[in-house]
C-alpha cells in the first residue's frame, strides 16, 4: 500500500518540553500587537542567534551558560504572572510534552483537556546548543483523547498562526539537525 505524504513541510519525531496556556482571540491579538510594538519577531530572533553564535561550542561552562539563561526566563515569567493585573497575563503556564513539529505546526500531549478552535500560547526549546527557544501561538485543529496507565491524555495537534519566516525556518533547521544527528547515531551503532 503506496500512501501519499499530505504535508508540506518537513516534520520531525522528537520529544521536547513545553510550557503553554490557553488565551482567547482578543488576547492574541493584543499579545501580537504589543509583541510588534516592543520590538520585531526578527530582532528576537536576531538576539537568540546572537546569543547561540556566542556559546555554540560544547563545555561545561557553555552548558552552565545555558542553564542559568534557562532559569532567568523561567524567573521572568513568574514575575510577569505576579505583576501583571490582567488575568490572562497572570494564568500560570502548564506543562505539556511536544511529540513533534514542523514549519506549520506541531503535536503535543497534555493532561488537561483542550477544545478544537482554542489559541494555545506556547514557549519551548527545540535546541540546547545551538539554542533555539520558540515562543509561539497556534489554534488547536485536532484533539484525540487516549488512555495511557491508566491516565487519560490529549494528543493534541497545532497549527501554527502567525509564525514569521524566520521562527519557521529556525524550526526546520532544528528539525533537519536532529534528523542529521539521529542518522549519525544509527550509523555508530552499526
Amino acid at each position: 500500500m503506496v500512501t501519499k505524504e499530505r504535508r508540506s513541510d518537513v516534520r520531525g519525531d522528537y520529544h521536547f518540553q513545553i510550557k503553554y496556556k490557553i488565551v482567547t482571540a482578543e488576547e492574541f491579538e493584543d499579545l501580537k500587537r504589543f509583541g510588534r510594538e516592543i520590538f520585531s519577531s526578527s530582532n528576537k530572533a536576531q538576539s537568540v542567534d546572537i546569543i547561540a553564535s556566542e556559546i555554540s561550542t560544547e563545555s561545561t561552562a557553555n552548558a552552565a551558560l545555558i542553564s542559568y539563561i534557562l532559569q532567568i526566563d523561567e524567573k521572568l515569567d513568574q514575575i510577569i504572572a505576579l505583576l501583571s493585573k490582567d488575568r490572562s497575563v497572570a494564568a500560570p503556564f502548564r506543562s505539556g510534552l511536544g511529540q513533534n513539529i514542523s514549519g506549520s505546526g506541531m503535536q503535543i500531549v497534555l493532561e488537561q483537556p483542550v477544545e478544537s478552535g482554542q489559541i494555545i500560547h506556547a514557549k519551548f526549546f527545540l535546541s540546547k546548543l545551538p539554542l533555539v527557544f520558540m515562543d509561539i501561538f497556534g489554534k488547536v485543529i485536532r484533539v484525540i483523547q487516549e488512555d495511557e496507565d491508566g491516565r487519560v491524555l490529549y494528543k493534541v495537534g497545532i497549527k501554527f498562526l502567525d509564525l514569521n519566516i524566520s521562527d519557521r525556518e529556525r524550526i526546520i533547521a532544528s528539525v533537519f539537525q536532529r534528523q542529521r544527528e539521529d542518522i549519525r547515531k544509527s550509523k555508530n551503532k552499526t
